[in-house]
């Protein structure tokens, strides 16, 4: 088990550069997107550089219909149950919660279409949303640690500091499906 999917957000330096490196250097296996989409004319240019899915921390007009024609999963952000009703009769596949911080596991009773929370996801919440049915959490910087650069001191810190962080919870992630 690894990572299989990778994310870069819109608001990174030359996300669309990443993007294409990432891709002529991943395997065609490993999903890549784009997160913080903040309107639906960002679609075509991350679909060119590689992008099969678009994240958003809100649901931008026309993103689900633009991400279908650039042949990408629209994964919109939703902060309420009425807006996760909305993002479903428009035809979204999955929702992102947005931020988790706002959701309750009751709220999603009986929700039959896939969700991922987002947004403060930690140590302590990421099992219970796992084993309450969410289809994947958003690994930000209260699991893995703060967002890398390509400056040496940024990667000595997060390999020093942070990259245990997120190795242990790859482990357990892996132990758990071995269990199940």
């Amino acid at each position: 088990m690894g990572c299989s999917a990778i994310e870069v957000t819109l608001d990174s330096k030359e996300p669309l550069q990443i993007l294409q490196k990432l891709r002529t250097s991943l395997p065609d296996s490993v999903l890549l997107g784009v997160g913080t989409v903040l309107d639906r004319e960002q679609i075509e240019d991350c679909a060119k550089a590689g992008a099969t899915f678009a994240l958003s921390p809100v649901f931008p007009d026309g993103m689900i219909e633009d991400c279908r024609v650039n042949n990408m999963l629209a994964i919109p952000g939703v902060s309420n149950i009425s807006e996760l009703k909305i993002a479903q009769k428009s035809g979204a596949e999955i929702v992102k919660l947005f931020p988790s911080t706002e959701w309750s596991l009751e709220q999603l009773d009986g929700i039959d279409i896939p969700w991922m929370p987002v947004g403060g996801v930690d140590h302590d919440s990421i099992w219970s949303w796992l084993e309450s049915g969410a289809w994947c959490v958003g690994m930000g910087t209260n699991l893995c640690g703060s967002d890398l650069s390509l400056e040496a001191n940024d990667v000595k810190h997060w390999a020093e500091d942070e990259a245990q962080r997120a190795r242990d919870i790859f482990m357990e992630l892996q132990r758990r499906q071995m269990v199940t």
